[in-house]
Order: C-alpha cells, then structure tokens, then sequence
C-alpha cells in the first residue's frame, strides 16, 4: 500500500471511529432521559396511588353504601344525600348559589313564592279543585288560619266583614290584579241608607246573630227562643221546637249544633246569663230587587270588592298567606285556563323550593358563569377549600341553615380516587412499556455501535502499523 493511500484510509477511520464515539455518547444520553423519565413516571404513579377526593354517602345497596362524587349539583339536590339533609352552596358574602333557572324564576316573579314555583313547574294547592265543597271548606279554613295569625279572624276582618263569599273575583284584571280580591256585602233596611256589614255562611247572607233565652211569659209559660230585629224591643219572641223544658228536672233540654241533646238551668233573672244556645243566625234572602228577612223586613244589599294583601311580618305568616293565596286561585282559575293542570304538586319538593327561596329572600343569591362548573368534583372541592364557598344544611332543630365543613360533615367522606388509580395505572403501563421498548433498541444500537468501534479500532491499527514499517523502510533506503 501506497503512503498516501495508507494515510488516506487512515484519516477515513480516524473520521469513522469519532463519529461512531459521539453515537455513542448520544445513545447513552438517551439511556439516561429514558431513566430519568422512568423515574419520573414511577413517583406520578406513587402520587396517584395515595389520590383522594371528596364523595357523598348516597344510600346503601343492601349492607353496602354507595357514594357519589361531591359536586354542587349532587349535595344541592332533593333527597340526593343519604341522611336526608337539604344542603345550599353560598359565597362568602353569604348569597345563595343558585342555577340559571332559578335565578330567573326568583326575579321573573319579584319575589311571588307561588309564581316562583308556576315557572318552576310546581304549585302549592293541595286540593281537588273538582270537588266544589270541600275546596270551598279548605280556602275557608286556609284564609282562617292566616287571618288569625295576623290578629284577625273570620268575623272581625274590618270590622264585621264576612271574608270570602265564593262568589268574588280572584285574581281580576282590574287594579287588583295580582293579588286574590273578596266581595264585602252590606246591608240596609231599604230606604233608609245606613249599611252595616252582614256575614254569609254555605247558606246564605245573615244580617245578625241573636241569642237563644230561656223566658217565662207574663203567664208564667217556660220557653226558649230569640228575638229577630223586628222582635226586639217588644214581648214577642220566635219561639224554637226543639228545646223542651223539663219541669220534674227545671232543666231546659235542646238539641245543639253538632245534634247533641244537651241540658240547661232555667235561669231567667240575667238575660245575659240566661243563654242556653248559641247564637241564631237571622239569614235574609233575595226576593226581586230586595233581600227580605225572616220578620219580613226588606233590605237593600250591595258588594265592594277589596284585594287581600299581605299583612303579616313573620315567614310563618307569609306561608299561610301563600297557600290560602295558592289554593284561591287554583279553584278559581280552574275553569278559566289549564295552569293548573299543569302544575305539579309535590310536597317535598315544595319545601325544598321554600327553603331556597326564604334563603334567597333573606341574604341574596348569585349564580356561576359557567354552568359546567356545577357538575365538577375538583371546582367545588377547591372553591371550599379556598374559602371562596361556603356549604349549609337545613337544621329542624334550628329552623334554619347551619354551616358545616368538608372534614366536619357526616355526609362526606375522603375516599381513594379509583378512577384516577385506574388512569394512572393504564398510563404507568403504557409509558413503561414504550420507554422499556426504547431502551431495548438503544441497547442494540450501542452493541452495534460497539462491534462496528472494535472493528475499526482493529483496522485502524493496522493502517497505523503498515505506515509506521513503511516510513522505517523508507528511512533505511535513503540513510543506504
């Protein structure tokens, strides 16, 4: 071999052998990232073995409870917890978080509990409307219970005024349109132009209420009965059937309201003292253009209507206010549109609502911007967290919300995070497997590259020693 040439072929291997070094060293770089992204996929994989998150006892399935991740749709929902509690999300201000949907169904309605329910699809009347009577019985006994609550009563509402005959207007389009309206009716002996208020009962209109006595005539004849207006004043009485006086006895014997034989002393020095009975109801009915008495009297009879506004000052009240409210316009409505019909009665569900909306009354509300936001586990969990949110359930004891804690309530529990387990373990699996794919073939690379070295470095040896005994050679030639 020529020295050039020799010198050539040994530049070329020295360029080989240093470009096979540097692969080399590329490789095992690349052996140490795989080892460290190794490393790094191991403790991601520890992190999501010992991950928690937060879950609501649900129920049980038989001996086993069953859980569900703790969103605010699922604490905030009816009967979605299993201890029953009625849970509310507020922000730190203390407003109520809400839905969209809710939030409308408050401000659509300026606070009107029952029209917040209609938009939401509920209604607070409990009563067939078909059945006439016993609705009319109920609406009684409803206003009843309201106006007594505020002080008055059936019989003393403005001074006399009988409340609701059902044959009034609720709900009108006149300028008591929204709120229910009653007929007051007054009477007057005709002509003479001073009205008083008269009562109405299932019967009819009654213009007084007299006592029922026990009296002795001038003839020393024992008798009960009352005095009609027409009576009063003079020696006549309307004598009544069915009370007998017993002379063995001196008791007075009668038949009450409620068909019970009862008895009474025959008292008759204080006509006050000397009722036996209850009062007697001295109704007048329409005769033509008048209403006539049972003595005869003629009397002229007109109605004013007045609307029926709230009145009270407590929650209580307004209850009672808006179910006697709920229960009038249903019944009245009925025939007029099918709103009715289309609302739901729900009774629990209507106290869930009821607590949102004394909530919302009471201390505001707010709403999410983004409304996925109520359907995630992490959102909720962190804004609690964070002090950004605040959770309440309905204490009975307390009659109202009571704060509560993600650690302090017996609702919730930290569970392992299985579903994310699952994940990470899937991905630990796969990324393992790739990076042990990967390794294998930078293993064979590098015993590639090794062999391809040895093989080189052995050449290059050899170039080296034909150049070395070929400059001696030459050495000795030109020395000669």
């Amino acid at each position: 071999m020529g020295m050039s040439a020799s010198q050539a072929r040994l530049l070329s291997i020295t360029a080989r052998l240093s470009n096979n070094e540097q692969e080399q060293q590329s490789v095992a770089f690349s052996k140490q990232r795989l080892a460290e992204d190794s490393n790094q996929i191991n403790q991601n994989y520890l992190d999501a073995m010992s991950k928690t998150k937060y879950q609501l006892l649900t129920g049980y399935n038989a001996s086993d409870a069953t859980y569900a991740d703790l969103t605010y749709n699922q604490i905030t929902g009816l009967n979605s917890v299993a201890t029953g509690k009625q849970y509310l999300v507020k922000d730190k201000k203390g407003q109520v978080l809400v839905t969209s949907a809710i939030a409308k169904a408050y401000e659509n309605n300026n606070g009107d509990f029952n029209r917040f329910l209609r938009d939401l699809g509920y209604t607070q009347s409990d009563v067939d409307v078909t059945r006439h009577t016993e609705t009319q019985e109920a609406i009684h006994e409803a206003w009843d219970k309201y106006l007594a609550s505020v002080g008055k009563s059936l019989d003393n509402y403005e001074d006399g005024q009988h409340i609701l005959g059902f044959d009034y207007t609720a709900f009108s389009n006149d300028s008591f349109d929204g709120y229910p309206t009653f007929n007051t009716a007054y009477a007057s002996v005709s002509g003479d132009g001073n009205y008083a208020g008269i009562y109405k009962d299932s019967t009819g209109y009654y213009k007084e209420r007299y006592a029922v006595q026990a009296v002795e005539d001038e003839n020393g004849e024992k008798f009960c009965g009352y005095q009609t207006e027409d009576q009063q004043g003079t020696d006549e009485w309307t004598i009544l059937d069915n009370v007998i006086y017993n002379t063995e006895t001196e008791k007075f014997q009668y038949e009450n309201l409620e068909g019970e034989i009862v008895s009474a002393d025959s008292v008759f020095a204080d006509p006050e003292e000397d009722l036996i009975s209850e009062n007697h109801k001295n109704y007048i009915v329409p005769n033509g253009e008048f209403y006539i008495s049972e003595g005869g009297t003629a009397y002229d009879v007109y109605k004013q209507s007045s609307a029926l506004n709230f009145e009270g000052t407590t929650p209580a009240q307004r209850e009672l206010y808006d179910y006697a409210v709920s229960i009038t316009e249903a019944y009245y409505n009925h025939s007029k549109s099918a709103t009715s019909q289309n609302l739901t009665y729900d009774a629990e569900m209507i106290n869930y609502y009821k607590n949102i909306f004394n909530q919302m009354r009471k201390t505001g509300y707010t709403t999410t911007k983004n409304e996925t936001n109520l359907k995630e586990n992490n959102w909720l969990v962190n804004q609690l967290k964070a002090g950004e949110l605040v959770l309440s359930y309905y204490s009975a004891t307390e009659k109202g919300f009571v704060n509560t804690t993600l650690d302090d309530d017996e609702s919730i529990v930290e569970k392992e995070d299985s579903s994310a387990m699952a994940i990470a373990e899937q991905e630990y699996q796969t990324r393992m497997n790739t990076i042990e794919s990967q390794d294998k073939q930078f293993d064979l690379q590098l015993n590639k590259l090794s062999s391809e070295h040895t093989e080189l470095q052995t050449e290059y040896d050899a170039v080296k020693k034909v150049i070395k005994e070929n400059v001696e050679k030459s050495f000795n030639i030109f020395n000669a």
